[in-house]
């Protein structure tokens, strides 16, 4: 009796830990989408790089995500002067590597 009290304890704790798990892996996919843009112009040298999201694939908008050297995401607007010319300089630097 002691050994199937077990067993089931063990179970119901393995199916919490696995509930968890999954809860949790969707709630970090969960800003895969910017939702708006960023009023602050970033200079290059604070960027690591970037990825584009597109309004056609999953996104309601088209956005540069910036990646900075503090491991935040940044959302920019594609359009902006500023995101176009550090995208180029970005790429650039991609390029010399």
């Amino acid at each position: 009796m002691m050994s199937r009290s077990k067993t089931l304890l063990l179970a119901a704790l393995m199916s919490v830990l696995l509930l968890h798990l999954c809860s949790k892996s969707e709630a970090a996919s969960s800003f895969d989408c910017c939702l708006g843009y960023t009023e602050h112009v970033i200079s290059p040298r604070f960027l690591l790089g970037f990825t584009q999201q597109l309004a056609s694939e999953a996104c309601d908008i088209n956005a540069v995500i910036f990646h900075t050297r503090r491991k935040l995401a940044v959302c920019a607007d594609p359009k902006q002067t500023w995101v176009k010319r550090a995208v180029h300089i970005l790429s650039q630097r991609i390029k010399k590597m």
